[in-house]
């Protein structure tokens, strides 16, 4: 058994390249062989976001407070989503979430990384029209 305790971490801030606005993300676990597990508590403030990714596995998202948006797939328009939803992403979908224009958010995003150690492929940041789009009733 190991117990990692909390002042072990710390928080850290999401990376510019990857991330519009501010985003705080807190490691909960990356898993040790063979075990392929990670997953981190991620704080968005109002309007911050994802860029576009996929993760090899696919991700499942539990939302933990606040208002979030999440869009699967380009072109398409973003869902609201709120504390106890869970989000299953299928692998290697290209999706962003964050938070609402107007509320923070928060999630316990999880993943595992590819057979090969290959992690999250990250492409270009959502635009401000696509995240402003009306989110698609539920």
């Amino acid at each position: 058994m190991t117990v990692v305790r909390a002042g072990a971490r710390a928080t850290r801030r999401g990376a510019a390249e990857n991330f519009t606005g501010e985003v705080f993300q807190d490691e909960v676990l990356v898993g040790q062989a063979p075990s392929r597990m990670r997953a981190t508590v991620v704080s968005f403030t109002p309007g911050a976001r994802t860029g576009w990714h996929s993760h090899p596995v696919g991700q499942t998202l539990y939302c933990l407070s606040g208002v979030g948006r999440i869009c699967i797939g380009k072109g398409s328009r973003p869902q609201a989503i709120y504390p106890g939803d869970t989000v299953i992403i299928p692998p290697d979908t290209m999706h962003w979430h964050g938070a609402a224009p107007d509320r923070l958010f928060s999630h316990l995003a999880m993943s595992e990384n590819g057979e090969q150690g290959q992690g999250t492929t990250w492409a270009e940041h959502v635009s401000d029209s696509d995240y402003r789009m009306e989110p698609a009733p539920a």
